[in-house]
């Protein structure tokens, strides 16, 4: 590429043709002819030597030359300057053979890897060139477009890679989610709260996208409406065999009462409306403990439940400005009622 850019920079100068100082020897026989410029591979100009002048036929411009022998085995070809007649070095070189010239200088300066050829016929050479560069071309192009497909699939095996890292990731949260919300809706069915797990469950039915958890999202739902099945025909038609299922029973009654009012949403400072029903139920319990337990388990019974009042009313001071305080006492009276109902009744 440094050789066609001397060319060109050079032969661009040359605009007269002056006298030609002619040169004898056998160098100047050997020189006359058709030649291509080739560095480092890569071919430049096209020239033609005759015995009087030099022309470049890449770009058409012409020039008188002399050629002298050098001590060092080698020839110089020097270009006379049109516009002063001194002449300009152009090269430095050596036959390697008829057909081709080693340049060991180009202007003065010494380069590597370049030489000229000889060639029979300029055009057809020119014509050569022209088809080897747009082969080469499209070779350059094919392989940039192969390095384009390359670099795209890449990408979208980056990205597909990635949309499956967050796929996984989705899943496995969807999962934990799945998993804590049905251990809760699982946990309100056997407290009777149907209501309240019929809402968690449509909630988490519409929050779930994994096609997966429909079984298990339909299972809890067939269990929902079983125990609501099977409440509403204790309602009807009660037949209790203990004192057992009889409070259980009113137990699960108010609770039921509270979800139908709310359908299962029950808010904040909602649940402690109920806290003198569930008081009373917890008195009634009570009541009907003293009656039928045996004095000497009923005193132990009776200074644990002082202990738990003593606890609930202190827990209840400490959270009164909060606004679920009343909710919270609420529920503590609840489970109590049910506590005492399951672990004391038909002993």
């Amino acid at each position: 590429m440094m050789l066609c850019k001397k060319l060109v920079s050079l032969f661009t100068i040359f605009i007269a043709v002056l006298f030609l100082t002619a040169c004898g020897g056998s160098i100047e026989k050997k020189i006359i002819g058709s030649w291509k410029a080739v560095a480092d591979g890569k071919t430049g100009q096209y020239i033609e030597i005759g015995e009087e002048r030099l022309i470049n036929r890449s770009e058409s411009i012409s020039a008188e030359y002399i050629l002298t022998e050098t001590q060092s085995d080698t020839f110089m070809l020097e270009i006379i300057n049109p516009e002063d007649g001194i002449p300009i070095p152009f090269f430095e070189g050596y036959f390697e053979s008829k057909d081709e010239i080693k340049v060991v200088k180009m202007m003065g300066e010494s380069i590597d890897n370049a030489e000229f050829i000889r060639v029979e016929n300029i055009e057809e050479e020119q014509e050569k060139d022209k088809k080897a560069q747009e082969a080469e071309e499209k070779k350059r192009n094919s392989k940039d477009n192969e390095s384009q497909k390359e670099q795209k699939r890449q990408a979208k095996q980056a990205d597909d890679t990635q949309k499956e890292t967050e796929t996984a990731e989705i899943i496995n949260d969807e999962l934990e989610r799945f998993t804590a919300a049905s251990e809760y809706i699982m946990e309100l069915i056997d407290q009777g709260r149907l209501g309240e797990a019929k809402g968690r469950l449509n909630l988490l039915s519409k929050s779930i996208t994994s096609q997966e958890h429909n079984s298990s999202l339909r299972a809890m739902d067939d269990m929902i409406e079983s125990a609501k099945y099977e409440r509403e025909q204790e309602r009807i038609s009660p037949n209790y065999s203990s004192l057992k299922e009889e409070y259980a029973h009113k137990a699960r009654m108010l609770d039921e009462d509270i979800e139908q009012k709310y359908k299962g949403d029950v808010g904040i400072g909602a649940y402690g409306d109920y806290l003198d029903d569930w008081d009373g139920l917890l008195n009634e319990v009570w009541g009907v403990l003293a009656d039928s337990m045996p004095k000497d388990k009923f005193d132990q019974l009776k200074q644990e439940q002082i202990n738990w009042v003593q606890e609930k009313d202190a827990n209840y001071e400490k959270a009164r400005g909060e606004i679920d305080a009343k909710d919270r006492l609420t529920n503590t009276t609840r489970e109590r009622t049910y506590y005492l109902i399951e672990n004391y009744l038909d002993l």
